[in-house]
C-alpha cells in the first residue's frame, strides 16, 4: 500500500491515478493527522508526503513513522516546492526521506522511485530476502508450510490455496495486533478496502474450514472487530 499525504484533493487524485495506472493499492491522507490514524492501522510500504501540510510538515510524518515502529521497513518521499533551500532538501535526507523530489514533479522519475520502492517492499513482505525461501510458521498450533501450501496439525495435513497461506501469515504475524482490512484488502487482494467486507469473511471461513478439516477451531482465535479488521489470539487455539 502507498500512503499518499498531501492537502491538495487534486494532487491527492493524480498520484492516486498514477499509482492505479502501475496497479498499486493507495490510500490517501489530507493531513499529519489522518496519516497518525492510518499508520496506527495498517503498515504502507511507501509514504509519498509533501513536506508543508496543513497541520504539520513531513519532519512530522517521519517522526509518526518512527513513533509507529515502523521507519526499518517504510519508505518515505518527500516533495518539495521548487523554491525549498538545498538546506532545508538535505535536512529530509537527513531524517530519514529516500528521495526528494522538488518541484515541478517528474512524474516519470517519481513512477520509477515507486516502483523501485514497491518491489523491494514486496519481496521483504513475502521472505523472498531469505535464501532458504518462506519459512513456515504456527498458528493456532498447527504448521504451515507457505512453500507445499500445506497446513498439518499432528498426522493431519490439508492444503491451502494461495490467498488462504498469506491470511494465515498475516494473522500469525500480527502477534495480537489488529490486522486492518486496509492490510488485508492491499495484501491480499491488491484492491482498496471501500467497506465491503464479504470477500475477507469468504476467505476466513475457508481458512477455519481447511483448519477444522485438522482437528483445528481456528475461529475461536479469530476475533472479528466490526469495520476495522481481525485481532488473532494465539492464547484461544482450540482442537476440535
Amino acid at each position: 500500500m502507498i500512503a499518499i499525504v498531501t492537502p491538495a484533493p487534486l494532487e491527492r487524485a493524480a498520484f492516486a491515478a498514477l499509482c492505479a495506472s502501475r496497479g498499486w493499492v493507495t490510500t490517501e491522507c489530507d493531513s499529519l493527522r489522518a496519516l497518525k490514524q492510518l499508520l496506527s492501522r495498517v503498515r504502507p510500504r511507501i509514504v509519498l508526503t509533501r513536506r508543508r501540510l496543513g497541520d504539520g510538515f513531513s519532519d512530522d510524518v517521519m517522526a509518526a513513522i518512527a513513533a509507529a515502529g515502523q521507519s526499518a521497513t517504510v519508505k518515505v518521499i518527500v516533495l518539495v516546492s521548487a523554491s525549498t533551500p538545498a538546506a532545508v532538501e538535505a535536512r529530509q535526507v537527513a531524517l530519514g526521506a529516500d528521495c526528494v523530489q522538488r518541484d515541478p514533479v517528474r512524474m516519470d522519475v517519481l513512477v520509477e522511485y515507486l516502483a523501485k520502492f514497491y518491489r523491494r517492499a514486496s519481496r521483504v513482505g513475502r521472505g523472498e530476502t531469505r535464501a532458504a525461501g518462506p519459512k513456515s510458521f504456527l498458528i493456532a498450533g498447527a504448521l504451515v508450510d507457505p512453500l507445499a501450501r500445506q497446513l498439518q496439525f499432528g498426522k493431519k495435513a490439508v492444503h491451502l490455496t494461495p490467498h488462504e497461506v498469506a491470511l494465515a501469515e498475516l494473522l500469525a504475524q500480527s502477534q495480537g495486533g489488529l490486522v486492518a482490512y486496509e492490510m488485508l484488502y492491499s495484501e491480499l487482494l491488491g484492491r482498496r478496502f471501500r467497506g465491503d467486507t464479504s470477500n475477507l469473511r469468504v476467505l476466513l471461513g475457508k481458512l477455519a474450514k481447511s483448519a477444522k478439516a485438522v482437528g483445528i477451531a481456528l475461529r475461536e482465535s479469530v476475533e472479528v472487530i466490526p469495520k476495522l479488521g481481525y485481532r488473532y489470539h494465539a492464547a484461544r487455539a482450540a482442537r476440535t
